[in-house]
């Protein structure tokens, strides 16, 4: 059997790489990156038709013209799509419904199939959950300094800047302004922020990180995340057992996950002062029943193995 990895964007590619060396065990595995998010129909054929023979194929977006363009490929040629879930489903008015739909939806945890499993796609997409597998189980380590993933204030879009403030993420951000003096702060900017100097401007004693870095590393030897409740990093913070300080105030709360949302694996803030506390203090993580607890947000263990366990049965 003949599969294919198209690449996407940083989190679905570093989960391919996980997955890649397992499934080469088993099947002739080649890799293809698609450059837009916009591309026709008749681009996206001729790209795909050059690849094939093909069995399978494992995809990082559905939901932009692209990336329906190649369900509908896959159903066309009869190319089994494995959809890999790469980021929380955190604006879901253009996911409920579509014109073409993978094989197979692959989730990180149990919330996120629920939610969906009451859509109409849940009747043309096989659900399943997975976990993520940029999860490698290599060993924890304690760092000295406080891993902060900020909002995205201005989206770049299409390689150019949106020119759409988010102005209530801007102003959380505002209102937690000066953590950077209180304690060691890494800072990495998202790799599709377009308002990084704002950023410096903000938090000018924190240490600033690449986007393009590896988030996991920098997780991995923090001593605890600071993030807002939308962000993917809230599960990499779950994943390497860091607690997380929400960047959320009362006033200045524009996510879709609400309050609380996220249980005992973070700390809310209801001033200033609080979420200096929380951040400053010293957390111990209950390990109690920690893995069972995670799944609502993310299955631990390997998530590479589960993909390719997947595919090889077939279960489409």
């Amino acid at each position: 059997m003949k599969g294919l990895l198209l690449k996407y964007n940083k989190v679905h590619n570093e989960s391919l790489s996980e997955i890649a060396p397992i499934l080469r065990k088993q099947f002739e595995i080649s890799w293809h990156h698609i450059e837009s998010d916009l591309l026709s129909y008749e681009k996206v054929e001729k790209q795909l038709d050059n690849l094939l023979p093909l069995d399978f194929l494992v995809i990082g977006d559905v939901f932009w013209p692209t990336g329906q363009n190649v369900c509908k490929w896959a159903i066309t040629r009869k190319v089994a799509s494995f959809f890999l879930q790469h980021g929380q489903w955190i604006y879901i008015n253009n996911k409920k419904k579509l014109e073409h739909y993978p094989g197979a939806t692959l989730f990180f945890g149990d919330n996120t199939k629920e939610m969906c499993s009451t859509w109409t796609y849940a009747n043309y997409s096989k659900l399943e959950v997975v976990g993520n597998p940029r999860y490698v189980n290599s060993p924890n380590k304690e760092g000295s300094y406080v891993y902060f993933s900020p909002p995205v204030i201005e989206e770049i879009l299409h390689n150019k800047p949106s020119n759409k403030i988010r102005e209530p993420f801007l102003k959380c951000l505002q209102d937690i302004s000066g953590i950077d003096k209180e304690t060691p702060i890494v800072l990495q900017p998202h790799y599709r922020e377009a308002q990084t100097d704002r950023l410096r401007e903000l938090f000018p004693n924190a240490q600033f990180a690449d986007p393009s870095l590896s988030t996991l590393k920098l997780v991995k030897g923090a001593t605890k995340v600071i993030t807002s409740r939308n962000s993917t990093v809230v599960l990499d913070a779950i994943a390497y057992e860091k607690k997380v300080v929400f960047t959320e105030l009362p006033y200045s709360d524009a996510c879709f996950f609400k309050k609380g949302y996220f249980g005992d694996f973070g700390h809310e803030s209801e001033t200033k002062n609080q979420f200096f506390k929380h951040v400053t203090q010293n957390d111990k993580i209950n390990k109690t029943s920690y893995a069972e607890k995670a799944k609502k947000y993310i299955y631990l263990g390997s998530a590479a193995q589960r993909v390719v366990n997947l595919i090889s049965r077939g279960i489409m």
